[in-house]
């Protein structure tokens, strides 16, 4: 059934916090100013301190208003002063918004839309949100996503051209991480490893990083590149020192955009089921994901030359943290022989080249 797109001459998007899930609304942003064209409407973005900084370049938004009410998440630190929700509420009522789209699941962000005053208000119908929103559309927690989120753009009758990720790095910060990492300017392809998550149980073993490191190395040269925050440079210290492959640990030395700066210079990206592993992906890496409890159908890296590994004999997986066993054996069982392998179906293996280098 063809849905009539909604009027809209000023917009709203509400997708706050969370690095992962802020990038992969770009396809959502992209078909969004498809259908309202810049300078007929005006597009706002609701977004985190820190997570919003991922979208910057981003062409399809007008005006980013960074949304910092809590200190809770680590990943959201923001430097200002924190401000409640009613001073949100009330600043956002101000701007005369006729439709909002919420790409969270709360009750709070669907209560900020109500909060505008907006006549048309799109999002998922979660938590018995549809009593506030106009246009509430079903959530399918099987689905990627991307898919996901650009439903919601569907209930509001936008056409979907495309869905691929984006991200936007500068000359500048291209500049500045060749500055701080001269490693880079070295020969010899680079793997970017990120090995630390928020979350404990998406965490693959320290052992298992060593061997696949060492494979990687012994048998195709690649350097191992870290990132993340000061608190993992200790946990790569360490998986360097007992790999013995020389490694360049940049963990606490990099903003988000300078780490995304170094994405980009990587010819491969192997991560947990993280940000980073989506960031990465959005940079153009051929970015492979290990995945555990986690469902890899809504959380794979997101794009034809990506994908997640995970073991397919385990029945248990996924649980989405509800475990049955003891040992994570989607994780502490899934072998570096068995990732290797997962890898060599990458097109850069395939070719034999990779950076410009023969592997």
């Amino acid at each position: 059934m063809v849905i009539d797109k909604l009027p809209g001459k000023r917009i709203l998007v509400i997708r706050y916090r969370f690095l992962g899930d802020t990038i992969l609304t770009v396809p959502f942003l992209r078909n969004l100013r498809y259908a309202y064209p810049e300078g007929e409407t005006r597009i706002d973005m609701l977004v985190g301190p820190a997570s919003g900084e991922v979208l910057d370049g981003c062409p399809y938004v007008d005006n980013f208003i960074v949304y910092d009410t809590s200190r809770f998440h680590k990943y959201e630190q923001g430097k200002s002063k924190k401000r409640s929700f009613m001073s949100y509420a009330l600043d956002l009522r101000k701007e005369d918004y006729d439709l909002v789209f919420v790409l969270k699941r709360s009750w709070s962000s669907a209560l900020l839309a109500l909060a505008t005053g907006a006549r048309y208000r799109v999002g998922y119908a979660t938590e018995g949100r549809s009593i506030i929103l106009t246009h509430p559309v079903p959530f399918n927690e099987k689905e990627h996503e991307v898919q996901s989120v650009l439903d919601v753009a569907r209930a509001a009758g936008i056409e979907i051209r495309d869905d691929h990720l984006e991200a936007w790095i500068s000359e500048a910060e291209r500049a500045s991480i060749e500055e701080k990492v001269p490693e880079l300017k070295e020969d010899g392809p680079k793997v970017l490893i990120h090995a630390a998550a928020a979350h404990p149980d998406k965490m693959y073993t320290k052992q298992g990083w060593v061997e696949l490191i060492r494979r990687l190395h012994e048998d195709y040269n690649f350097v191992p590149f870290f990132t993340g925050a000061g608190q993992d440079r200790t946990l790569y210290s360490e998986i360097a020192a007992l790999s013995g492959v020389k490694s360049v640990n940049m963990a606490g030395g990099l903003s988000i955009r300078e780490s995304m700066a170094l994405y980009q210079k990587m010819d491969l990206a192997i991560c947990v089921d993280s940000g980073p592993a989506h960031l990465a992906c959005a940079t153009g890496v051929p970015t492979f994901a290990l995945f555990g409890p986690t469902d890899p159908e809504r959380w794979a890296p997101y794009g034809n030359n990506s994908r997640a590994i995970y073991d397919n004999n385990l029945d248990c997986r996924p649980c989405n943290y509800k475990k049955t066993c003891q040992n994570r054996e989607c994780l502490t069982e899934l072998s570096p022989a068995t990732i290797l392998e997962a890898l060599k179906e990458n097109q850069i293996f395939k070719s034999g080249e990779t950076g410009g280098d023969k592997l």
